[in-house]
């Protein structure tokens, strides 16, 4: 939470750690989630995860 808030400011870094933070739970996949350089609460994908539609 602490490198979204230094790296979108108090708002949108609040909102980001909450979700983050809200993530941490048994039914969600873990891994290594770095802070986007872009804004958004959903979780990032290592290229190898990400569905193709």
């Amino acid at each position: 939470m602490l490198g979204a808030l230094k790296k979108h400011g108090a708002l949108k870094g609040s909102l980001m750690g909450i979700a983050r933070i809200l993530r941490c739970n048994p039914f969600v996949r873990g891994g290594y989630d770095p802070v986007p350089d872009h804004f958004t609460l959903k979780r990032n994908l290592h290229p190898d995860e990400k569905i193709l539609n």
